[in-house]
């Protein structure tokens, strides 16, 4: 074979490599790479600009971040990612041309490029690393370029004197995972809810092809935001009360971490909802995430919080993807500051972290409108086939307040196995709503049918076995 035809058929392989890569970016884990940008926080300000030159790749985290904050844009992602493997492999194809005991040198320079590619795939990797690569390859690449042996040699030191503390910074606190489609599942099923695309989420979360975790607590969100916890609740996959919330405890994943303020706000629980913001921006790599300064706008918001509120709107009016949302709160702060409405209106009062049964309980009891937060303590009592917390509950919190307008079949089903066997059944009946139909179902199972009503509580109560 001809040298010519020799360099076309790698061309043709290093072409079809890079579409490939960039086909697995945009098809198979977008979502993995979506996710940096919760890591991310950039503002167009000259004194955080500053910050980034106080520790070492300045330039690298810089362009890195800089890049990074647009990957919630379709396809931007994958693009950006592809172009920088790209330039990467060239770097160090002409590094290894230059060689000349290296023959191929467009093929062995695909594995650092291959190898960046998987790396790139870890969400608390930063795209800096990538960026820094590339810089520093292209800047070895014109070191050799440099006429005589001194100079030339000299400058080849100092690159790598400064390669050190780079690569150090850049590796110092990413958790390097191996990439999968339950964790892109897991991924775009947030990314969905972010976006509030709940009937993709309530779709998503009923299918939970790999019966997880995540997928289900999310499931439970769409229910709980539309009113129909209850309701929803057992038809879909739950790993008991795991489903509910997401635990903050040492050794959870920053997303995890991120993603356990979702439930946490919407059931009113601003306290736990804020700190768990706060151990996610901590605990990300860089300890930035706009993400997180957005939710803790709302929860300013909901405190009545108006300072805080505006200074972390000012901070998101600095960026790219939540200026205009920043402004619209900037401006609601000038016009209506003085009748916005506190969402926060239950009592004060201290609660241990991941003890959702007395923080919901406290909201249930004295906040105006504790519907949300009812549900969700009655739905962690069911979960954990506590009856005897459920009954409790439901009389204190439930009974006369939300069952006006009828009682949720769940709730009446686990009501049924709570009645006293010593008081009139037609009383216990007629004081809790119990419907003719779940009374008839209750016959049914009770008779051996049970294959029959597999989305009913009394099967979960009997079969359903605690989450590993």
């Amino acid at each position: 074979m001809s040298v010519r035809a020799d360099r076309r058929t790698d061309f043709i392989f290093v072409t079809l490599f890079f579409v490939a890569l960039w086909a697995i970016f945009q098809f198979v884990f977008p979502y993995h790479l979506a996710l940096k940008e919760r890591y991310v926080l950039f503002m167009s300000d000259t004194s955080w600009l500053a910050t980034y030159f106080r520790k070492p790749a300045p330039v690298s985290f810089l362009i890195g971040d800089w890049l990074t904050q647009f990957f919630l844009l379709p396809g931007v992602a994958a693009l950006i990612t592809t172009v920088l493997l790209v330039l990467v492999w060239a770097g160090f194809r002409f590094l290894l041309g230059a060689m000349p005991t290296v023959h191929k040198p467009a093929l062995w320079a695909l594995l650092p490029a291959a190898l960046l590619a998987f790396l790139i795939l870890s969400p608390e990797v930063p795209l800096a690393v990538s960026v820094g690569t590339c810089l520093f390859v292209w800047l070895f690449a014109a070191a050799f370029r440099i006429p005589g042996r001194l100079p030339r040699y000299v400058t080849v030191v100092l690159l790598a004197v400064l390669l050190v503390p780079s690569a150090r910074s850049l590796n110092a606190t990413a958790r390097v995972g191996k990439p999968s489609l339950e964790r892109e599942y897991d991924y775009r099923i947030h990314f969905k809810a972010a976006a509030g695309k709940w009937d993709a989420v309530e779709k998503m979360g009923r299918r939970n092809p790999w019966e997880s975790l995540v997928t289900a607590y999310y499931y439970n969100l769409s229910q709980a935001r539309a009113g129909r916890l209850p309701d929803g609740l057992l038809r879909a996959y739950q790993p008991t009360y795991h489903g509910l919330f997401i635990p903050v405890k040492p050794g959870v994943e920053c997303f995890r971490l991120m993603a356990s303020t979702d439930a946490l706000y919407l059931a009113g629980d601003y306290a736990q909802a804020q700190h768990s913001a706060m151990l996610g921006m901590t605990f990300s790599p860089r300890q930035r995430s706009a993400a997180m300064i957005k939710l803790l706008a709302d929860i300013a918001f909901a405190n009545g919080d108006y300072d805080t509120a505006r200074r972390y709107l000012t901070m998101l009016s600095k960026t790219a993807l939540y200026k205009k949302w920043a402004l619209e709160g900037l401006q609601l702060l000038e016009t209506e500051a003085g009748r916005l409405t506190v969402r926060n209106d239950c009592r004060d009062i201290l609660v241990q972290h991941n003890d959702y049964r007395t923080a919901l309980a406290n909201i249930a009891g004295t906040a105006y409108d504790g519907k949300t937060a009812t549900d969700y303590l009655l739905c962690l009592d069911l979960l954990d086939k506590d009856l005897a917390h459920f009954r409790q509950d439901y009389d204190t919190y439930y009974k006369g307040k939300y069952d006006v307008i009828g009682v949720p079949v769940l709730y009446q089903e686990a009501l049924l196995m709570t009645f006293d066997e010593n008081t009139s059944p037609a009383g216990q009946l007629t004081e809790y709503g119990i419907a003719r139909p779940t009374l008839d179902n209750c016959t049914e199972f009770l008779k051996g049918n049970e294959k029959l009503f597999r989305a009913s509580y009394w099967f979960y109560h009997k079969y359903a076995q605690p989450a590993q």
